[in-house]
């Protein structure tokens, strides 16, 4: 973070100092107490299954300088104590606090699937400029976004951050502590349903973020998604559309699917026409590019400096990710699943070429609410519509992806159903031979990356 006093930091969080020297210099801040930084300063969160507050003792021993606190505690090692009411909305303050020291752009993103892909996308594309920082993961919440705020110094030269929800008013409260210049919206889609209820509650959640959008800022909006068209209202700032379609302010044209090895495709702005080539497989990952672009020319980017950040992308983990294992080729697509998600994850599997068979690997898809049989049932028949080989499901709730696949006309001797990933793996290990082609994927909950660590392991 940027350099401050121990003083300025009690101020900015409304603290008390117990202990300390006001002058003293913090550059860091921590929050575990395993991955201590020497001159750090602590803060002791507290939550349902943890209490921070019974590290402060190994903090301050393995180098903090200070603590954030919201009790005190006897016989602490020397060190400076700030106590506040709450560690977690200090944390938060702090992180704002911080922010508003920088004046670059700040980016967020958000939307029903592809936010972690597009805020990687982005970041690359802006780093043909600048230094930047961005979301580590998908580390979107109310705490990893402070975190990830925390983490800005006069070295930058722009932030990229990614916000996640589960309710109503969550983006909205990200947002008031990251105070975008820049808003993303990639989709608004079915997850969260069961929790939000209905799908325009989820585009109202999403589009939280709109309102905190600066008059002088602008907002990237996929203009081929009907429910932020109806929202775009919202923002004071200067709105760009991008999508499929010709009306779209940006938008792409000639597409060719390269077998599921990426893409190419024409991107249109202002009658500029450019060639641009997606290193990632997925038709939908078009629509990210499109979003990273877009945000990208209006940062003042070329057009060049666009296609090589494009090109340079590396995605977050367990998100598409290839792995030749053994003779095997595996899509490892499991940090999440729903149904758009996971149709568009089939897709690909069918596109891309193999020598043996396409195996899907497929688990249950959670928060889907009144919509959990149905939207599982789609991915059971795309699964035979785009004849995939062999379908082995994974969970309860998959056994409706199985049953809508036979329904369809799969052959039932090339369905297989576990109850769980180690079900699942003994399965594998017997079907499964060289040249084969799995794709592995399912809700966070499914934990199917161990599926992938037993098939490349075994």
């Amino acid at each position: 973070m940027y350099k401050m006093t121990l003083g300025e930091i009690a101020g900015a969080i409304k603290a008390r100092m117990v202990k300390g020297n006001a002058d003293r210099v913090y550059t860091q801040v921590c929050t575990d107490s395993r991955q201590i930084v020497p001159g750090s300063l602590f803060v002791a969160l507290k939550g349902e299954r943890f209490d921070a507050h019974e590290f402060l003792e190994q903090a301050l021993q393995l180098g903090a300088h200070g603590v954030i606190v919201s009790r005190m505690q006897q016989d602490l090692p020397d060190g400076d104590i700030l106590l506040v009411d709450n560690t977690l909305t200090a944390l938060q303050q702090l992180a704002r606090y911080n922010r508003k020291k920088f004046s670059g752009p700040v980016v967020a993103v958000t939307g029903s699937n592809g936010k972690t892909t597009t805020k990687d996308m982005i970041s690359a594309l802006l780093e043909t400029k600048y230094r930047v920082l961005k979301t580590l993961g998908n580390f979107n919440n109310e705490i990893g976004l402070p975190l990830t705020l925390l983490g800005l110094d006069e070295s930058h030269g722009a932030v990229v951050v990614e916000m996640g929800m589960r309710g109503l008013g969550e983006i909205d409260f990200l947002a008031r502590i990251a105070c975008p210049t820049a808003g993303v919206i990639t989709n608004i889609g079915e997850t969260h349903l069961e929790r939000l209820g209905t799908v325009e509650n989820i585009a109202r959640a999403k589009t939280e973020l709109l309102p905190h959008i600066p008059v002088g800022g602008y907002a990237v909006l996929n203009g081929d998604d009907p429910w932020q068209r109806k929202y775009a209202h919202l923002t004071r700032a200067k709105v760009i559309f991008y999508g499929m379609d010709h009306s779209n302010h940006v938008y792409a044209d000639n597409i060719k699917c390269n077998m599921g090895a990426g893409a190419s495709f024409t991107v249109i702005r202002d009658k500029i026409a450019k060639v641009f080539h997606l290193p990632v497989p997925g038709r939908h990952n078009i629509y990210n590019a499109l979003a990273a672009i877009t945000v990208g020319l209006q940062e003042g980017l070329s057009w060049e400096m666009c296609m090589e950040g494009l090109h340079n992308v590396v995605l977050s983990g367990m998100r598409l990710q290839i792995i030749d294992c053994n003779g095997l080729k595996i899509i490892n697509d499991t940090y999440n699943a729903n149904p758009a998600s996971s149709k568009a994850a089939v897709r690909i599997l069918a596109e891309m070429p193999c020598a043996g068979k396409k195996v899907a690997v497929l688990g249950d898809m959670y928060e889907l609410g009144q919509r959990t049989v149905q939207g599982h049932r789609e991915v059971g028949e795309t699964v035979q519509n785009l004849k995939i080989d062999i379908l082995v499901t994974v969970g309860e709730l998959a056994l409706h992806i199985a049953e809508a696949a036979k329904a369809a006309g799969m052959d039932r001797k090339n369905i297989y159903v576990s109850r769980n990933n180690n079900e699942a793996l003994e399965i594998l290990n017997n079907i499964l031979k060289a040249g084969d082609l799995v794709l592995v994927k399912g809700s966070r909950g499914m934990k199917m990356e161990k599926i992938v660590e037993g098939i490349t392991c075994a």
